[in-house]
């Protein structure tokens, strides 16, 4: 890794992420890259900017983040050379079958044995080497098509110390915006300090423990672990790796370009709740199955979280979306941090102190995919935000689902 680089990843490493009051402390939450990065330890004296990029006037990162036009073919092409030629460390033109396979898996497709096999075959490899060429060629002629997602990693940590004696830490690694980047979760034992990866999913509880109850024990608890995937004023598509051991967050990835949401930034802390799950064999409201994910939650608070960033939030109610034919539940949820927190007892009271707030979620959720081609989304109770005494039932059950999703897939501690 050159030098420059390596001073850029410790910037933002160290970065902390306010909430921005100007649209240049908007700009300036996004990494200034000149290019689309591959991650690997690639000279950038080697890597030549887009031309589209150059014509435009702007960076590649502005143009894949900012730009309502998904990339061309051609400019797919050119960020799959680069990331060709880095996995090319010896720069002979060619990669073996083995470090192709390798690519694949990094870029995050999913190849069984006999995927492979079909693969080196219909490449036809001269002694084994493999041109970019031939395996663009090969690449195009073979669309990813969306995993099915059948395959949970339900790797989790045994631990004997309870939750609230444990020290959550988030640590980065990889180069931000391309297939390397994760963040990763461990606990450390406040009294021994001895630290264990652990997954987000599956590993933070979903209630929080209070230290000392002040309601009733009839009464539930309003206070929920709120796992952020998308920090508010950004775009960038980071989401929980369900099928990756330890589940840490990662960036979708699509022929080496990094996603974003081409409408425009989050405008809230987009996120999950943990130990949840919407199963697929649950009917929901409408006759809909659910989405196979972790329950999203929306934080509508005023400070911006980080990503991977996990704090107490305080449900107040949900949005029932439907979403490629399938339940998409989304929970409103603010921070106990937050400054009006203590105002908003209900779902009712949103509006009071966060005027325009409702609408502008259902409104963002409804169009964000019609600029990039697709259909708008639709929603279960005509749209109507249900309570809060609704959501955390909603919850609940997502919890109970999660738990027999453990018990299905056998449960693997380390």
């Amino acid at each position: 890794m050159s030098e420059n680089k390596a001073t850029l990843m410790e910037g933002m490493t160290e970065k902390t992420l306010h909430s921005p009051n100007t649209m240049a402390e908007v700009a300036s939450l996004h990494v200034a890259n000149s290019y689309i990065g591959t991650g690997l330890d690639t000279s950038l004296e080697n890597v030549k900017p887009l031309p589209e990029a150059c014509k435009r006037n702007v960076t590649e990162f502005d143009l894949v983040a900012y730009g309502k036009d998904e990339f061309t073919l051609s400019m797919e092409k050119r960020v799959m050379a680069r990331m060709f030629s880095a996995f090319d460390v010896t720069q002979l033109g060619y990669l073996e079958e083995r470090k192709i396979e390798h690519m694949c898996k990094y870029l995050g497709r999913v190849m069984n044995e006999d995927d492979v096999k079909q693969m080196k075959s219909e490449i036809n490899a001269i002694d084994g080497h493999i041109t970019f060429e031939k395996f663009w060629a090969w690449w195009c002629s073979h669309p990813e098509v969306p995993a099915k997602k059948d395959f949970f990693s339900m790797v989790s940590v045994d631990f004997a110390v309870p939750y609230h004696q444990q020290q959550l830490l988030t640590r980065e690694t990889g180069e931000l915006y391309t297939p390397s980047y994760r963040v990763l979760y461990y606990f450390r034992d406040m009294e021994t300090g001895k630290e264990l990866q652990v997954s987000p999913w599956h590993d933070i509880p979903l209630y929080v423990r209070d230290l000392v109850r002040t309601k009733p024990a009839s009464l539930p608890m309003n206070r929920y672990n709120f796992i952020c995937e998308i920090p508010k004023w950004t775009r960038a598509k980071f989401e929980i790796a369900t099928g990756e051991p330890f589940n840490p967050i990662k960036q979708d990835i699509k022929n080496g370009v990094p996603r974003f949401y081409k409408h425009g930034d989050m405008m809230w802390n987009y996120g999950a709740l943990p130990q949840t799950w919407e199963s697929t064999d649950v009917v929901f409201e409408g006759g809909y199955v659910g989405d196979n994910d972790p329950i999203d939650a929306i934080e509508i608070g005023m400070t911006q979280f980080k990503v991977g960033q996990v704090g107490a939030v305080k449900v107040l109610g949900i949005l029932g979306m439907i979403d490629d034919g399938q339940m998409d539940w989304k929970v409103i949820c603010i921070s106990h941090n937050d400054p009006i927190c203590r105002f908003l007892k209900d779902i009712h009271d949103v509006p009071k102190f966060l005027p325009g707030c409702l609408d502008a979620i259902h409104e963002w959720f409804r169009v964000y995919k019609i600029c990039q081609g697709g259909v708008e989304n639709k929603f279960v109770f005509n749209g109507e935000f249900k309570d809060k005494s609704f959501a955390m039932k909603v919850i609940d059950e997502s919890h109970y689902m999660w738990g027999n999703l453990r018990k299905i897939n056998k449960k693997e501690e380390v």
